[in-house]
């Protein structure tokens, strides 16, 4: 088959490019604009693929030329881009973000950032708009299937060349068949790993060979194209981040490029021909530093701004995306692809040169903690445990039962322990100094994203009910731990979601394992439910209960915006602290059920948010410094901060023990 230019090939990428570019810009329309990446794994397989077997089957293939081509065309443009973040984030981010970004950069560098991002969808890792190289991670994916994929087309068509459709189909179906199986366990790897991927440019891949004779039927092409069309662009519209992907719902898109590539096979029919609309062909040949660029900018300028950007804030970062991008192609990419910047036998000396240098910056910066020293502006890193101290998903053996972290004087025997979720773990700093005044000691046990509620599980953290089980047999086992601190994140588990202006929020369902549960029943309801149980369960042990109240929640990274705030003369309070009301509102519901457990159980209940809001706002920064350590968990100094709200328990608890 001779591959030849087609100009609605640009445009199906410019389709896709801008799909991802309005979606990640925050546009509304765009909620599913993130399939756009399937388009292009499928269009990058097509033209791979049909590169490859045109040369093999002239015998005109050489892996050196295949590699020096793949080089001219990536490597210029994504590493200015890597140079530029590396640059950026030395000038606006934290030392410890400057460091976690390093990373990246070296992952990006070996084309390793899928498996990089994959490992870090961690519980406490940063939110995407800390993260300017995530979408690096498909560029990885292909560069992985351009690594191998030749090697293995050589072998097929030397071995098993009447045979290269098959095979590839059936590695095909069991990529796809396993993606589909990864996502019901692992999303995240079904999300961003190669050979979970691999489908999608497998099936541009299998276009490419050609199997089936292009229907010659206008009316057909015609029909098989518009279908195409409304495969792409209906999920662009319809999908969202709550739509199960990739999986099935992936196939409807990279089906339907496969389709419009299909159907132009010969002579452009009417869906070709939209997309050989001029300015459509120009943006898709910008299309790769348009990707490239775009969420660089998108995460620096959001990270800039704080807040929610205004429309015509988004506009003009836009049409700023859009001309970086063609300045990026015009300067960096056409020189080289064109190899007017670059003698062939110097591109593989180029990239490994390239590649050292870049992963060079990234180490030093690294190992020197994004030279935290050279900071004027300083705040502590995020608090880190043992990970014995989490319980997280047991394997519910009594082997395997938590083990308490030690809070307060070590010399003593426990008395008393703090049970909760992550909420917990990052209270204990402050347990720990107002109980070792006391000449104290207790034990952390938590599990992350588990509220102490018995027999309640919410949807998205299965592993809840048998952790919160094993850590009450555990307490069974410990008799002398007569207090019992619980704490939580309550408001997630009775609102049903997150509080959070910089990501999407997730809804969050309860469900009762113990019990069959009316279909009008609320979170609230269960929740309460839960929560009576474990009480009533501690009470049968003969423990005395105390409740933390909820902590407010801030919605942003609160030590980055201390950061940019202060580096550019702003005040973190004065953009981000949730008024007074707003938090009150939040907590309705919550105050409403710890108010009426602790009136029937005639319970204390201890109060962060007293400490930490005034008659106005709820602080986030105090003496310059963040009370917080995410949008949510409080910093070791907020933890201390709010320490006093426990020394009247822990004055009693002093007192009985004399």
């Amino acid at each position: 088959m001779k591959l030849t230019y087609r100009a609605d090939i640009d445009g199906l990428r410019a389709i896709a490019v801008l799909s991802v570019v309005f979606n990640h810009a925050g546009i509304r329309l765009f909620p599913g604009g993130f399939i756009g990446v399937d388009v292009f794994f499928v269009i990058s397989g097509y033209l791979i693929t049909g590169i490859i077997m045109r040369e093999i089957n002239a015998g005109e293939f050489s892996l050196a030329k295949f590699y020096e081509r793949r080089i001219r065309r990536i490597y210029p443009a994504l590493f200015v881009t890597v140079f530029f973040t590396m640059f950026a984030a030395a000038i606006l981010y934290r030392a410890d973000n400057f460091r976690d970004m390093s990373k990246s950069a070296i992952a990006t560098t070996f084309f390793i950032s899928n498996i990089h991002f994959w490992s870090e969808t961690g519980y406490f890792e940063g939110p995407a708009q800390l993260k300017p190289l995530l979408h690096t991670w498909s560029l990885a994916v292909e560069e992985q299937y351009y690594i191998f994929f030749p090697l293995c087309m050589l072998f097929l068509a030397r071995y098993f060349k009447s045979k290269i459709f098959p095979i590839l189909i059936g590695v095909a179906l069991l990529s796809f068949g396993w993606n589909i199986y990864t996502l019901q366990i692992d999303s995240s790897a079904a999300f961003y790993l190669a050979h979970l991927r691999a489908w999608e440019l497998l099936i541009g891949s299998l276009l490419a060979l050609n199997p089936v004779a292009t229907q010659t039927q206008p009316a057909t092409r015609n029909l098989l194209g518009v279908i195409g069309l409304g495969m792409i662009t209906l999920p662009v519209f319809l999908y969202s981040a709550t739509t199960s992907f990739p999986g099935f719902a992936a196939a409807v898109p990279a089906l339907g490029a496969a389709l419009i590539i299909y159907s132009g096979i010969e002579n452009s029919v009417f869906v070709n021909k939209l997309l050989g609309f001029s300015p459509l062909v120009f943006v898709g040949k910008i299309s790769y530093s348009l990707y490239l660029w775009h969420w660089v900018l998108i995460v620096f300028g959001k990270y800039y701004a704080i807040k929610k950007m205004t429309s015509s804030e988004i506009i003009g970062l836009t049409l700023a995306i859009f001309f970086i991008s063609a300045l990026s192609w015009r300067f960096v990419e056409k020189p080289f692809r064109e190899k007017r910047a670059l003698k062939n036998r110097n591109v593989f000396i180029y990239a490994g040169g390239v590649m050292a240098l870049t992963a060079a910056i990234g180490a030093l910066v690294y190992y020197n903690d994004g030279f935290q020293k050279l900071w004027t502006i300083k705040d502590e890193p995020k608090r880190t445990w043992g990970i014995s101290c989490d319980y997280g998903k047991p394997s519910y053996k009594d082997a395997d039962l938590p083990k308490g972290c030690p809070l307060g004087v070590r010399k003593q025997n426990p008395s008393f322990l703090l049970w909760g979720d992550s909420s917990a773990r990052v209270l204990a700093e402050g347990v720990w100094v107002s109980a070792a005044k006391r000449n104290l000691k207790g034990l952390l046990v938590f599990s992350s994203g588990c509220a102490p509620v018995l027999g309640v599980q919410r949807d998205d953290l299965l592993w809840c009910v048998d952790s919160n089980n094993a850590i009450i047999k555990y307490i069974e086992q410990h008799p002398e731990l007569e207090t019992i601190i619980l704490a939580s994140r309550w408001a997630s588990w009775i609102e049903g979601s997150d509080y959070n202006f910089t990501e999407e929020k997730k809804n969050i369902v309860l469900t009762d394992t113990l019990s069959v549960s009316a279909k009008n029943e609320t979170n609230a309801v269960l929740f309460e439910r839960g929560l009576e149980r474990t009480l009533q369960k501690l009470f049968k042990l003969n423990r005395k209960v105390v409740i933390v109240s909820q902590t407010p929640e801030i919605g942003y990274d609160v030590p980055s915006v201390n950061f940019i705030a202060q580096r550019t003369g702003r005040d973190a309070n004065a953009i981000i602290a949730p008024a007074l009301d707003e938090f009150l509102q939040r907590n309705r519901n919550v105050a409403l059920v710890l108010n009426a457990i602790a009136k029937k159980y005639n319970l204390q209940i201890l109060d962060p948010w007293k400490v930490l809001c005034n008659a106005a706002q709820c602080l986030t920064v105090a003496n310059g410094r963040s009370l917080y350590a995410d949008d949510y968990h409080l910093s070791i100094f907020g933890s201390e901060y709010i320490s006093r709200i426990y020394d009247s328990l822990f004055e009693e608890l002093a007192s009985q023990s004399k």
